[in-house]
């Protein structure tokens, strides 16, 4: 799994804390506040492009390739 693959698996596990455990937890005179679940939704957006980039160039399909043709 490449870089890219797990870092956006690691953002998504992250977006399900935050719905599932909800953002703030708190017991007795300690706080956890996890990570606003707007700036999680833009990183996972980040991610899922740069995955799809890797495996475009992995097809042999990437965006900046050049090919020329005989006229």
């Amino acid at each position: 799994m490449s870089e890219a693959t797990e870092r956006l698996a690691r953002i998504r596990a992250s977006i399900d804390q935050v719905l599932t455990k909800g953002q703030r937890f708190r017991k007795g005179d300690r706080q956890l506040d996890r990570a606003e679940l707007a700036s999680l939704r833009m990183l996972e957006a980040q991610a899922a492009e740069e995955v799809a980039r890797e495996q475009a160039a992995q097809a042999g399909k990437s965006r900046n390739r050049i090919s020329y043709v005989r006229i």
